[in-house]
């Protein structure tokens, strides 16, 4: 792995209920270094967003978990470290093939179809950041969803299987070269970056808020995170990941 921090010391687990949660667990009891990756071949109890599971197939799906420091950021930018772990994997499955977007506010999508999630869980002291444990779900080589129908894989995109370790290995790369920038600053560098890759911007389409639909179009994404929409009668509203929904795009 061709970095400087991030992966240099991995624990390579064969079945745990989370690696976010394994990684939580330890860093509270023993000192770990920044960018310590713990990887699963299973996963039995992933996390997604809004406490949402992530279902994962053994030996097909990529589970890991990368510990970041971020005491540098202030709680203003508690959305930059959002803003650079999915710009990392965006980027990093992007030279493979292009066409990957970003979902507000950190999913990973082909097209219309969901690749990739992330779940960043903080710990701070003070309202400073000590820790942040950074979770990336992608599927990787599965060819079947169950009930999943907006999911997709890379070998469905692409046709090939792909070694998990070497495509987490490169998702690595990318995570520390966006962290490395973050880190020293570059933080309207990466806002135009993510807004550049973000998907549906500008683009008409449905949502639902609460339990009323809505058809509007994403405008931005404002610096604490929130999603700001112009509403069809021009009327721009701002909205947390809590409030909304995103349903089908008006063809």
């Amino acid at each position: 792995m061709n970095t400087l921090f991030v992966g240099k010391k991995c624990f390579k687990l064969n079945e745990i209920s989370s690696t976010n949660d394994w990684l939580l667990t330890r860093i509270s009891k023993q000192k770990f270094h920044e960018g310590t990756v713990v990887f699963a071949s299973v996963q039995t109890n992933g996390k997604g967003q809004r406490g949402s599971k992530w279902f994962s197939q053994p030996h097909k799906s990529l589970t890991f978990s990368v510990l970041f420091k971020p005491s540098f950021l202030s709680p203003i930018h508690a959305f930059d470290l959002s803003i650079c772990v999915a710009l990392a994997l965006s980027d990093s499955l992007n030279k493979l093939r292009s066409g990957f977007k970003i979902k507000w506010p950190n999913d990973i999508y082909f097209e219309d179809k969901k690749i990739a999630g992330i779940l960043i869980e903080n710990q701070m002291s003070r309202f400073k950041y000590q820790n942040a444990v950074v979770g990336i779900g992608l599927n990787v080589n599965q060819l079947h969803f169950d009930d999943l129908s907006n999911a997709i894989s890379l070998k469905q995109i692409i046709g090939i299987e792909f070694p998990l370790v070497k495509v987490m290995e490169h998702i690595c790369e990318s995570l520390e070269a966006r962290y490395l920038m973050l880190r020293s600053g570059y933080f309207k560098v990466l806002k135009k970056a993510y807004m550049s890759n973000l998907y549906g911007l500008n683009q008409l389409q449905y949502f639902m808020v609460h339990n009323k639909k809505w058809n509007g179009k994403i405008i931005n994404v404002l610096r604490n995170g929130l999603l700001q929409i112009e509403l069809e009668d021009g009327e721009i509203r701002d909205y947390d990941i809590k409030e909304i929904k995103f349903l089908n795009k008006i063809n």
